[in-house]
């Protein structure tokens, strides 16, 4: 049973003097202040801390954020924007070797982007639907990205083999890089050649 990550809402804040800036800066810097914290290690940070961090008044967060939920929901959509961003495209007539390297290649950037905020998307994704499904639309994505780059291998008989791509996904992912790194201490260069190595076995 996943225990869910606290941020320390307090709401006996002061009201200290600041720089007037665009609300929508503002909003943006608590975000990435929560998100910077988590991929720092820091699992519960409290408002005083995000307000340090985003260079805001403490009373702004709850000015933008009423509740917990409210900051969770906007962290996973900025965190999810991100790593969306790194889904690689190629041309699928180049060779295997060359899409598998730019494979590999995303799941290294993608696990360094979300290496702790993907632990607090799983961790609170139980009890936050909407964390849920925005985490399982960005997994969505990328599975797309990998049916397409990988179509001339994946299609069968006219038809995109859905459990081999399931398998493909589950390779490329986070959890299995993680997996390797966190559990067995494999180096990230080891980590990478396991997983293309795997993925050669898949399509060839």
């Amino acid at each position: 049973m996943a225990i869910a990550v606290r941020l320390q809402y307090n709401r006996s804040v002061s009201n200290p003097s600041r720089r007037r800036r665009d609300p929508e800066q503002t909003r943006t810097a608590i975000i990435a202040a929560l998100l910077d914290a988590v991929h720092d290690g820091d699992f519960a940070p409290t408002t005083k801390a995000l307000a340090q961090r985003a260079g805001v008044s403490e009373r702004s967060i709850f000015v933008h954020f009423p509740t917990r939920d409210d900051l969770l929901i906007a962290a996973t959509d900025l965190q999810s924007e991100r790593v969306e961003a790194l889904i690689v495209t190629a041309d699928t007539s180049a060779p295997l070797g060359e899409r598998v390297d730019a494979v590999v290649r995303q799941s290294a950037a993608i696990f360094a982007l979300q290496r702790n905020p993907r632990v607090l998307g799983l961790l609170e994704s139980s009890s936050v639907p909407a964390v849920d499904e925005r985490m399982r639309l960005t997994d969505q994505r990328i599975r797309d990205g990998l049916g397409h780059m990988f179509t001339p291998e994946l299609t069968r008989d006219g038809e995109l083999d859905e459990e081999l791509l399931d398998l493909v996904d589950a390779t490329a992912s986070w959890p299995l890089r993680h997996h390797l790194v966190e559990r067995r201490s494999a180096s990230e260069d080891d980590s990478s050649k396991a997983l293309r190595r795997a993925l050669l076995l898949l399509l060839s």
